[in-house]
C-alpha cells in the first residue's frame, strides 16, 4: 500500500464518517486507525529500502572498507621497512666515511707515517715520494690524494710490503705497481702509487653565518 492510497483512504474515512454522521468517538477511532496504518506503511518502506542502503549493501561496503584498510596498512609497513633500510644504509655510509676518509688538515702526515711504518715492517727501502691531489667528480668536499713512491728490496720484502698495505687500518688504494729486477743481489726496483680519500673541511653556509652573527 502506498502513501498516496493511504492518504486517500484517510480522507475517504473522514469524508465517509462525515456523510454517515458518525459520533465524535467513532470518528476519532477511525482517524487513529488510519494514521496508524499510514505510520506502519512508512516503517515498512524504510525497513525494506533504508536511506543508507540495504543490509547487503552495507555489508559489501563494510567489506570493501576493511580491504582498503588492510591494503593501506600493508603499504605503510612496506614504507616503514624501506625507510629503515635507507636509514641503515645512510648510517653505514656515514660510519665508513668517518672511519676511512682523512681530514685534510692531517691527511698528509698520517699517510706518510703509515707508509713509513709499512716499509719498516717489511724491510723495503723507500727512495722518494710525490704527493698530488685531484678532485673526485660528483663530490664537493672529497679529493683523491695520490702518493707515488719508489722502493727497493728483495721480492720477499715487496710481498711483505703489499701484505702490510692490505692489512693497514687506513684506506690505502693500490692504484698501480711497476717492478723491474736489478742485475745484482736479486733486488727489485718498484714504483707504487697509493691513493687515499681526503675530506675537505665543511664550509658554513651563508644562512648559517648570518644566523650566528645575529646571535
Amino acid at each position: 500500500m502506498t502513501r498516496n492510497s493511504e492518504t486517500t483512504e484517510l480522507v475517504g474515512v473522514v469524508g465517509g464518517a462525515a456523510r454517515r454522521k458518525l459520533s465524535p468517538a467513532q470518528l476519532r477511532l477511525r482517524l487513529a486507525a488510519a494514521v496508524l496504518a499510514l505510520l506502519n506503511a512508512g516503517a515498512l518502506y524504510f525497513y525494506l529500502s533504508p536511506p543508507g542502503g540495504t543490509r547487503q549493501d552495507l555489508e559489501l561496503e563494510s567489506a570493501q572498507v576493511r580491504t582498503e584498510i588492510r591494503a593501506a596498512q600493508a603499504q605503510a609497513r612496506k614504507s616503514q621497512g624501506l625507510a629503515a633500510h635507507v636509514q641503515t644504509a645512510s648510517d653505514q655510509a656515514a660510519a665508513f666515511a668517518n672511519r676511512y676518509f682523512l681530514p685534510k688538515r692531517t691527511a698528509y702526515g698520517v699517510v706518510f707515517e703509515e707508509i713509513q711504518r709499512m716499509a719498516k715492517a717489511s724491510g723495503i727501502q723507500e727512495r722518494d715520494a710525490v704527493l698530488a691531489e685531484e678532485p673526485i667528480e660528483g663530490t664537493a668536499d672529497l679529493t683523491l690524494l695520490n702518493i707515488t713512491a719508489n722502493y727497493e728490496g728483495a721480492n720477499a720484502n715487496l710481498t711483505k710490503f703489499l701484505y702490510e698495505a692490505d692489512r693497514s687500518p687506513m684506506l690505502l688504494i693500490l692504484d698501480s705497481l711497476q717492478a723491474s729486477p736489478q742485475q745484482k743481489n736479486n733486488q727489485i726496483n718498484t714504483t707504487i702509487r697509493f691513493q687515499a680519500i681526503v675530506r675537505e673541511p665543511a664550509v658554513p653556509s651563508p644562512v648559517a653565518e648570518a644566523g650566528g652573527a645575529q646571535q
